[in-house]
């Protein structure tokens, strides 16, 4: 039951991160929304099965924050007359990976099991690798365009952010694999800054600038959560500052020589037009606003600029009109707004198509505060080393560049590590308990000890 548990969390895992391969090779289009229907039966499934205490504990702390983010949804939903469909897939498409998290920390795995899903995610990772590779060194996508990194897009092909999210998924794993001991098995330190330097190449053929500062700024915030007045505490921002001064040469190096186009972020017309830009949604949107409750729960999941309503009605109309799907002018404005100025198809730093921008046009400052709380749920249960801390970070942060929140491919990712990490704590705890008992157990002073009969 144990192993069929991993299988499953592994095929609604697969359902999501290989989906545009899929599709590449005819699958029909509405494979797309699988995962909507894999993932949480598998989350249910799982979940009902939870025993052990401090698991029931994390169960029950991360159902309840996704139930009160989806009364909000709902409530949103009624307030601008969505459809039942737009309630469905707006929630999914942002809690989506809380629910995939959920089904992972509710498994009691053995020690197998949790191996097999440790080789099996590390190995979708690599793959992801590999066809970015191909991609860039053996069919040369892209070359002789303006852009070619957009054409680099691993295992997330025809994906428009196919490129970021496809590198950023490298980095993740790459920072599990550098950070982790799975079973006590110390990893060769070359071997561990091998896979780094893969998924930083793999940053560079991509030219995903905005993947570098997420992870930088992301860092930085991570060494302030480590500012106390301990030895410890000095000795990790030692350490986190010298990765973070690595980081940076090797940004600054990339920007003069092999990367030049991040230095467009420094032209200050470009960041001027670019700020314009972001900005705009936050006086488009109060535009729309009928009633004073729009500014708690917004203008209705689906209706703004997330990927639902930036992207999916358009593109999935056939499919979605007539399960009763709805639109709203407001996406159109914002999409009005990106044409009308010469940078809105350039850069996706400066998209006005970013994830808070999307949850708050969508289900207001009540839909923020939701989401916010899921993820302070996230990061005091199931963070349970700094690696984790960091990959968490930067989904708040990607969520002020684009839409990354809202790609299955990356946000799983995330999950995936997290709860991976998370579980394998709890079976290195589970070890350690079981050898004090064991040394209780032989001890020759046991029976002097009447109160742990």
């Amino acid at each position: 039951m144990l192993i069929k548990n991993s299988f499953l969390l592994l095929l609604a895992f697969a359902s999501a991160f290989f989906v545009r391969v899929l599709t590449s090779v005819g699958i029909p289009s509405f494979i797309n929304f699988a995962h909507f229907i894999l993932i949480p039966a598998v989350a249910v499934y799982t979940v009902v099965q939870t025993r052990t205490k401090i698991r029931v504990y994390a169960v029950l702390d991360l159902l309840a924050g996704l139930m009160i983010m989806l009364a909000v949804v709902i409530a949103s939903a009624m307030l601008n007359k969505a459809g039942i469909i737009n309630i469905f897939i707006d929630y999914l498409l942002r809690a989506e990976w809380f629910i995939f998290l959920l089904a992972i920390i509710s498994i009691t795995p053995s020690e197998k099991s949790l191996t097999t899903l440790r080789y099996w995610l590390l190995s979708f990772a690599f793959i992801n690798i590999l066809f970015a590779y191909v991609q860039k060194f053996i069919l040369r996508w892209g070359e002789g365009m303006p852009a070619p990194g957009d054409f680099i897009t691993g295992v997330f092909l025809g994906q428009g952010a196919g490129c970021d999210v496809s590198s950023g998924v490298s980095v993740i794993f790459a920072i599990y694999y550098f950070f982790n001991n799975s079973n006590g098995r110390k990893t060769n330190l070359w071997i561990k800054i091998a896979v780094v330097l893969v998924a930083i190449i793999h940053l560079f053929i991509t030219d995903a600038k905005s993947s570098f500062i997420i992870f930088l700024v992301s860092l930085v915030l991570l060494m302030l959560t480590k500012l106390k007045l301990d030895n410890k505490s000095f000795t990790l921002v030692v350490q986190y500052s010298l990765i973070l001064i690595v980081f940076s040469g090797v940004l600054y190096w990339a920007a003069h020589t092999i990367a030049p186009g991040l230095l467009t972020f420094s032209d200050p017309s470009q960041r001027q037009d670019g700020f314009d830009l972001k900005f705009s949604v936050f006086s488009i949107f109060p535009s729309f606003y009928k009633s004073p409750l729009n500014w708690l729960l917004g203008l209705g999941p689906g209706h703004t600029v997330g990927r639902l309503g930036g992207w999916m009605l358009r593109d999935y109309a056939d499919l979605l009109e007539p399960l009763g799907a709805t639109i709203h002018p407001a996406s159109q404005a914002v999409w009005e707004a990106v044409r009308s100025t010469w940078i809105g198809d350039r850069s996706r730093l400066w998209s006005p198509f970013f994830g808070w921008a999307g949850i708050w046009g969508d289900w207001g400052l009540l839909g923020v505060a939701g989401y916010v709380y899921l993820l302070f749920i996230t990061w005091r249960r199931f963070c349970i080393n700094d690696a984790s801390k960091w990959i968490l970070l930067s989904i708040p942060i990607f969520a002020c560049i684009f839409t990354q929140t809202e790609e299955p491919g990356y946000v799983l990712s995330v999950a995936a590590i997290i709860g991976l990490q998370w579980q394998e704590h709890q079976m290195e705890q589970q070890k350690i308990r079981r050898s004090h008992l064991q040394n209780l157990h032989l001890s020759p002073n046991l029976h002097r000890l009447p109160e742990l009969n």
